[in-house]
């Protein structure tokens, strides 16, 4: 574990990580002229509350990510949506802002219950220094909000790593450990977890952050 890089350690400094969607070295500046690559959608049923965090590619972007994954693990699946189904009826301006037509939403996963409440402290956090509608969190019913990308990857983070925790003091201590990191750590550990090749990266990071907790 010594050779990842760990929150608050300025020293630390990660290997370049390989992506196909993420941006080239400027933190922040999408592949896609600025344009949002991951977004956020709340619903509300008779279980309450979930949201479910999705990035947006291309569709061909999307069918050669599920190619790689398969390749390099015949069990991990990709799981789409077509865009419109998702968010054609969504307020959010950047639905109309930009062209949509052959983009999908590729689900990374959908948080409810202890898991959506112990990282709400992350989402609020993250949405603000981002000058974003939170909305998504405080409203009741349906409601969407379109994300750039360092903030998709750092909620992409949160929302893998702590989908597989039972105790509800390791959430709490992933997702602030999820808060403090910089965001080329957060790149960084983003492409570890996705990565074909490197099928222990989630779990890598969850013993990181949450392996001092008896």
């Amino acid at each position: 574990m010594t050779s990842h890089p760990t929150p608050n350690v300025d020293s630390a400094t990660p290997p370049a990580a390989e992506s196909d969607t993420l941006s080239d070295g400027r933190f922040g500046s999408s592949v896609y002229g600025g344009r949002p690559t991951f977004a956020l959608a709340r619903r509300d049923d008779v279980d309450g509350a979930s949201l479910t965090l999705y990035e947006l590619l291309p569709e061909d972007q999307a069918e050669a990510r599920r190619d790689r994954l398969q390749r390099g693990n015949p069990n991990r699946r990709l799981v789409t949506e077509p865009f419109d189904t998702v968010f054609a009826e969504s307020a959010d301006p950047d639905v109309d802002r930009w062209e949509w037509d052959d983009w999908t939403a590729v689900k990374v996963t959908r948080l409810s219950g202890s898991r959506l409440r112990a990282t709400l402290p992350l989402l609020r956090e993250t949405l603000r220094g981002a000058d974003l509608d939170e909305s998504v969190i405080t409203t009741t019913g349906d409601a969407e909000v379109f994300l750039p990308e360092t903030v998709g990857v750092r909620l992409a983070l949160g929302f893998l790593g702590v989908k597989p925790i039972h105790r509800v003091d390791r959430m709490r201590a992933f997702s602030r450990g999820i808060a403090r990191m910089s965001d080329e750590e957060c790149y960084y550990w983003h492409a570890k977890c996705r990565s074909p090749s490197s099928p222990n990266g989630e779990k890598a990071l969850r013993t990181l952050l949450t392996d001092h907790i008896n």
